[in-house]
């Protein structure tokens, strides 16, 4: 029996997975917002709100956030399982360093043969086009 070859996701699929889920992430800060007046700590909130929503998702057994199931990607290890708490919470947590390269922890998924971003370095995970 022949191994499958992984199908690793890239940049575009990637970029458009994240904004479709900035549409339920930013009604989840408006909608918290609306209840808890501003403290000046809305990065807070936001940050927060985005961890927690990819986090769920990613640990789930979906294993991907809802625009990822849209694009037909999910998050796994570095050997194509389900990954685990750990590995989910240092990708998310270190998403921003992605974001404070200039974008450049990003652009590294365009050169990379795996399609990893940094973050997927630093958490050990692989984001593949779901098969099943």
């Amino acid at each position: 029996m022949q191994e499958k070859t992984p199908k690793y996701a890239g940049f575009w699929n990637r970029l458009l997975a994240h904004n479709i889920d900035l549409l339920p992430i930013l009604l989840l800060f408006y909608g918290v917002s609306f209840i808890v007046p501003s403290s000046g700590y809305d990065y807070l909130l936001i940050s927060g709100i985005y961890f927690l929503y990819h986090f769920t998702f990613e640990t789930s057994a979906m294993q991907a956030t809802p625009g990822k199931r849209w694009t037909k990607i999910k998050v796994t290890d570095s050997n194509g399982n389900h990954p685990s708490m750990h590995r989910t919470v240092i990708r998310n947590l270190t998403k921003f360093l992605s974001l404070i390269l200039f974008f450049g922890g990003f652009i590294a998924i365009i050169f990379d043969q795996k399609r990893r971003a940094l973050h997927d370095y630093i958490g050990g995970t692989l984001v593949l086009f779901d098969e099943d």
